[in-house]
């Protein structure tokens, strides 16, 4: 009892060298960061990862989810990832965020830059953009088009360019409603302030 006593007692401080048991385990032969090592021509310690090495949890070998594209070159038809409320709430943030300068609030190329040097963007209700797989716009995203630049580094999940897209459709059926769809739902088109056509119906 005696012996397991004494082995429980810290003692009082002391700036005399720890009794060190397994040395191997304290004084470890390492580098710390931006230490030189003369091993390697660079000298540089701190190793780059190897080319092509991939962090754990982000292999993106899903092209259709990730690029918008198929095996085979091909746009993506539909958008490949279930669409919710949740879904098209996060679009309309980050199509907000990201979108708005330069495509407008309801996607008719007005936004704020458009008239100080840049060039207009086609509007989402154009026949061509209304005919587009959702994986063209997705990779106009993902890539750029045009005088557009690549927004995969600003919007850098996939899941949330997929909600913009989301939104971007969703905004295209709004902005052509009639008053039979407005009724059909119980909607009042005078309750928006517009006249025989959603066109200002934004999002709605």
């Amino acid at each position: 009892m005696m012996a397991f006593l004494i082995s429980a007692c810290r003692g009082q401080p002391s700036e005399r060298t720890q009794i060190q048991p397994q040395q191997n385990m304290y004084w470890q032969q390492k580098f710390k960061a931006f230490e030189p090592n003369d091993f390697f021509d660079d000298r540089r310690a701190s190793r780059v990862p190897v080319e092509g090495t991939v962090a754990r949890g982000h292999l993106r070998n899903d092209i259709e989810k990730y690029e918008g594209v198929t095996q085979n070159g091909d746009y993506v038809e539909m958008i490949p990832i279930a669409i919710t409320r949740e879904l098209l709430a996060r679009g309309e943030a980050q199509y907000n965020i990201s979108c708005t300068p330069c495509h407008g609030v309801a996607g008719y190329g007005d936004g704020l830059v458009i008239g100080r040097g840049y060039v207009p963007p086609p509007s989402f209700h154009d026949e061509d953009v209304l005919s587009m797989p959702d994986g063209q716009i997705y990779s106009a995203i993902y890539n750029g088009a045009g005088s557009m630049p690549s927004y995969r580094r600003m919007v850098n999940r996939a899941e949330d360019r997929w909600a913009i897209v989301a939104y971007i459709r969703a905004m295209q059926i709004s902005q052509g409603a009639t008053e039979e769809d407005l009724r059909e739902l119980n909607i009042s088109a005078g309750h928006f302030g517009i006249d025989n056509t959603g066109s200002d119906l934004a999002s709605e």
